[in-house]
């Protein structure tokens, strides 16, 4: 189910067509207020919401964020005026913790992929397009457990309060201890696309993702679990941050 958030009436029309043409569910809004009311009321794997170019728009967007950290957030800026500026840009958006960010002109093969994309994702498979069984209803690493059927992150017994990204991108590097990614192969892995020029999307949410996890495991003594390999991308860490935490 989608949410769309959006208060300019034709583009809000021009985006609900577009996902009723291609059979997508979803509930649309004008404003963040009645957004919230729906929030509290039954779940979104996705909320679309319009980017005004502003301050005041990425501050209700930290908020969306903050308040429903299971939802995936995409920001789709409808059209591009040359004479207007544009106080607030992509990497702002991200950096309000969107998980995507559609730039404008509105391209509706591209919406309709990156929608697609996500859908495949918040569907309860994952790695290969293979379903969950049993044995892979969580994964433990020493200390650390990813849990498929809560949706839930615990580090020696701290549960972590992690975005649907975050989530997403710590449960990739759990499949794959150890081993190395660039920024493409997560964009590809994760996100679902790669463009160039998208390898901030990642850094972003690697830093928001690494904090979370460093203020837990480095007062377990167990050192820094997500790491950066210069030159090269981001890997788990898992024998380091394993050895140590049950050392200590």
């Amino acid at each position: 189910m989608i949410l769309v958030i959006y208060s300019d009436n034709q583009f809000q029309q021009t985006i609900t067509q577009c996902l009723s043409e291609h059979a997508f569910l979803h509930d649309v809004v004008s404003n963040y207020q009645s957004a919230m009311s729906l929030l509290s009321a039954q779940h979104y794997s996705l909320v679309i919401v319009q980017s005004h170019a502003d301050q005041s728009c990425l501050s209700r967007i930290r908020s969306l964020v903050s308040n429903n950290p299971d939802c995936w957030v995409m920001s789709v800026e409808g059209r591009v005026d040359a004479d207007i500026p544009m106080p607030a840009d992509e990497a702002d958006y991200f950096e309000a913790g969107v998980d995507d960010y559609l730039q404008g002109p509105f391209n509706e093969r591209v919406f309709i992929a990156r929608i697609r994309s996500h859908m495949r994702r918040s569907m309860p498979s994952v790695d290969n397009g293979t379903a969950l069984n049993a044995g892979d209803d969580s994964i433990e690493i020493g200390p650390l457990k990813v849990d498929h059927r809560y949706h839930s992150v615990t580090l020696g017994g701290h549960t972590l309060s992690l975005t649907a990204r975050e989530f997403a991108l710590l449960d990739y590097f759990c499949r794959h201890p150890n081993q190395v990614f660039s920024r493409n192969q997560l964009l590809t892995a994760v996100w679902g696309y790669n463009h160039e020029g998208y390898e901030h999307t990642v850094n972003t949410h690697i830093n928001r993702l690494r904090n979370k996890l460093d203020n837990v495991s480095v007062p377990l003594n167990g050192g820094q679990l997500v790491q950066t390999v210069w030159g090269v991308g981001y890997k788990l860490n898992v024998e380091g941050f394993v050895g140590k935490a049950l050392s200590a």
